[in-house]
């Protein structure tokens, strides 16, 4: 079974062999404490260093190469734009803020992550 390791909340998350997994959704379902908010690739709070297993990753999407830019080829990725498909080790700022704080929704910060939180819950790890 392939492995994500979640080196800045110590947790480790195992899943199928042949599936490929959204990162955001795995690291939600399991607590892994990756911060997010958009949940959409907008905001860039969900960034993610990849420690190891980037060639297990899928290529960036084009709303990821935008948001994020340069650190792309720092190592950076967005959570809840990437798939896993092998084993990956990742690492994050628990302080991290927004990259683009306009695409957060302010009016009701608990009930957008409870809205977002549920619908990544209820989907398949593959959509």
């Amino acid at each position: 079974m392939p492995t994500i390791r979640f080196i800045t909340s110590g947790r480790t998350v195992d899943f199928p062999d042949g599936d490929d997994v959204n990162l955001l959704r795995v690291a939600i379902r399991n607590e892994c404490e990756v911060p997010y908010k958009c949940a959409s690739g907008n905001c860039g709070t969900d960034r993610i260093f990849v420690e190891s297993g980037a060639t297990n990753l899928s290529p960036p999407r084009k709303r990821e190469r935008d948001r994020l830019g340069e650190l792309l080829d720092q190592g950076w990725r967005l959570a809840c734009q990437t798939y896993v498909t092998g084993d990956i080790s990742i690492s994050w700022d628990k302080d991290q803020t927004p990259l683009n704080p306009n695409a957060v929704d302010k009016s009701l910060p608990n009930q957008v992550d409870e809205r977002i939180k549920n619908r990544w819950l209820q989907a398949n790890d593959t959509d």
